[in-house]
């Protein structure tokens, strides 16, 4: 045990020595929250909001690997969320979820949606700034504008609940453990807070939907809108894939959160996920680091798409 967390504590400040030496383009993407905004969804596993449909794909994606994931996108906007964004839907193509695919498709171009989903904060298709509120450019104009926000795995889209959606995708060829987690917790953000926001930089990041092992460190917790999980993450040889424990998030209503709501600490279960900011670590290492700029490892956390 003495051995590992030595080795742990290694590999953190093997990360922080190369969040320092990063030049600064490397983590020229900035999004800035509200800290009220922060601090409410730090322990929810969804967002609601009332969406302005700008764009929507009029077909599920193919499936196969990479961005051939079966999701439908579609993006706008929303006083809820402050900030342009991309709602998707995981797998769209499947009979169930055709009723939501019309519903979307029906409020392209400016129509109206009440979305539900996953938030995910997340530097994949980042603008070079944006700010939660503020007036923030919509571009490129189509169903992938710049943005860090999403609703993904969307699990409700007007009355219409779909949280049946989020199963494994069949026949998807997910990112590996090996592939993933390493990455992840190799990259670092550039934090920097005052009294009523929260800056956060970074470079692009990359890796979507992993497949991966996890046993719960404790018995999962229940929040207002599903669960959170405390776990370690293993790849297909049984090896820890991850620096230490990892928070899972479970959103309510899935067969995800039902899969894990009776489980204990050292159940073990194969699961699909993405990754998103974790804004609970967020929080610690801005009340430990107060108004002064900092780097810190990437805090990261996985929302469930799917239990195997």
């Amino acid at each position: 045990m003495i051995a590992r967390l030595i080795a742990i504590s290694s590999a953190f400040a093997c990360v922080a020595l190369a969040a320092d030496s990063l030049p600064a383009q490397a983590k020229k993407f900035e999004v800035r929250l509200k800290r009220a905004w922060v601090q409410k969804f730090a322990d929810r596993t969804t967002v609601e909001a009332a969406m302005t449909v700008r764009h929507t794909h009029k077909h599920a994606n193919s499936v196969k690997k990479g961005g051939d994931d079966g999701d439908i996108h579609f993006s706008g906007t929303s006083p809820d969320i402050g900030l342009p964004f991309v709602a998707e839907v995981v797998n769209a193509g499947l009979p169930a979820q055709q009723p939501a695919m019309q519903a979307i498709i029906a409020q392209d171009d400016g129509g109206q949606l009440a979305i539900a989903g996953a938030w995910r904060l997340w530097f994949e298709h980042p603008a070079k700034k944006q700010t939660q509120g503020g007036s923030n450019a919509f571009e490129p104009d189509h169903t992938n504008p710049d943005h860090s926000f999403e609703i993904h795995p969307a699990s409700k889209v007007d009355q219409l609940n779909i949280g049946g959606s989020f199963i494994p995708i069949a026949n998807y060829q997910a990112y590996d453990a090996d592939t993933a987690f390493p990455y992840f917790d190799s990259d670092s953000v550039t934090i920097k807070a005052s009294s009523s926001g929260i800056s956060i930089r970074s470079k692009k990041l990359k890796y979507n939907y992993v497949e991966f092992e996890i046993e719960l460190t404790h018995d999962p917790k229940a929040v207002q809108d599903g669960f959170i999980g405390l776990a370690r993450v293993f790849n297909d040889q049984g090896d820890e894939a991850a620096d230490g424990t990892r928070r899972m998030i479970f959103v309510g209503g899935t067969k995800a959160a039902t899969a894990i709501q009776n489980a204990s600490a050292g159940d073990r279960f194969r699961v699909l996920g993405v990754p998103r900011l974790n804004l609970k670590s967020v929080l610690a290492l801005v009340n430990k680091n107060g108004t002064k700029q900092f780097d810190a490892q990437l805090p990261y956390e996985m929302i469930i798409v799917g239990v195997h």
